[in-house]
């Protein structure tokens, strides 16, 4: 009992150290940029010889992203729509790392993968992959289209909007 105080008391020591004495480095590194938007998600499942085989999926409703450290970002989106004559649902919880995030006259591109999940039509959990494209990722808004895998091939255009923190400034 005593034993997992003091690792408890140490572990809590340690932070408290830590965030003394590198408070700047510490705030430095949380200046979350906040995005939210709209998407339409398109998939179609192929065979092994690259045929597709089946029916088109296709889902739309909101996305939400944290960008956490400049260039990384955590991204959640969730959808409703059909695959084929059924109704279907999917929910994506991705990493993408943007390769020019204060580009504000320039298209931005941006790497992602993680996981999704699909009930209804299409059902089961899928790994993502993508490469993605979009516009002016330093400023307050703009469009994105991916392509990639995840439970076959994945298209999805999306629009974003975007809160900056103070400070925030965006490169030509």
């Amino acid at each position: 009992m005593n034993g997992e105080r003091d690792k408890r008391r140490g572990a809590a020591l340690s932070v408290l150290f830590v965030l003394s004495v590198f408070p700047q480095a510490v705030v430095a590194q949380w200046r979350p940029v906040f995005e939210w938007g709209l998407h339409g998600t398109a998939g179609i499942r192929g065979t092994a010889d690259g045929i597709a085989n089946g029916p088109v999926a296709l889902v739309f409703g909101p996305r939400g992203a944290i960008r956490t450290l400049g260039s990384t970002r955590v991204a959640l989106s969730i959808g409703s729509g059909t695959h084929g004559d059924e109704l279907t649902a999917r929910g994506e919880a991705a990493l993408e790392y943007l390769l020019s995030p204060r580009a504000s006259r320039r298209f931005g591109v941006y790497l992602g993968g993680g996981l999704a999940g699909v009930l209804g039509g299409g059902k089961g959990g899928y790994l993502l992959t993508y490469v993605g494209i979009e516009r002016s990722p330093g400023l307050p808004a703009g469009w994105a289209f991916e392509a990639g895998f995840g439970g076959g091939f994945r298209l999805r255009a999306a629009y974003h909007w975007r809160r900056f923190p103070p400070g925030w400034r965006a490169q030509p």
